[in-house]
């Protein structure tokens, strides 16, 4: 099944997903070091538009049996928490989910519907301007 799908689960993750994205298909992902303006609020403060589970994290974070877990003892805040994965059929890319990374769909359509071989993924990632800051 072919679809295009997004959305934010909370002000600090949201994806954007085209194509087949089936979990028996070949996946390579490319990921990046996370800022803070790879979030959805801040994707949506450039746009003017709202984060639509925005109540939903507010409901959550005063609920009484809610309890943070604590980050493990060496953890850096620096984590990997934006990138593209990238669902392969006979090499050829059908599918793709950006993670935390906004405002790229079209590049996304385009590599889908272009239906080509490609050897580096890594290359392709590369357009969708992850590794800028």
């Amino acid at each position: 099944m072919s679809f295009s799908l997004r959305s934010d689960l909370g002000p600090d993750v949201g994806y954007e997903a085209i194509g087949i994205v089936d979990s028996s298909l070949p996946t390579v992902g490319v990921f990046a070091k996370a800022t803070a303006k790879d979030t959805p609020r801040a994707a949506t403060e450039l746009s003017g538009t709202g984060i639509r589970s925005e109540s939903e994290t507010e409901d959550t974070a005063t609920s009484p049996v809610a309890s943070p877990t604590p980050a493990p003892s060496g953890s850096h805040k620096d984590e990997y928490g934006k990138g593209v994965i990238f669902y392969l059929r006979d090499k050829v890319v059908v599918g793709i989910i950006l993670w935390n990374v906004f405002n790229r769909m079209p590049i996304a359509r385009k590599i889908i519907k272009d239906g080509e071989e490609h050897s580096d993924l890594n290359e392709v990632a590369k357009l969708f301007n992850i590794h800028d800051d």
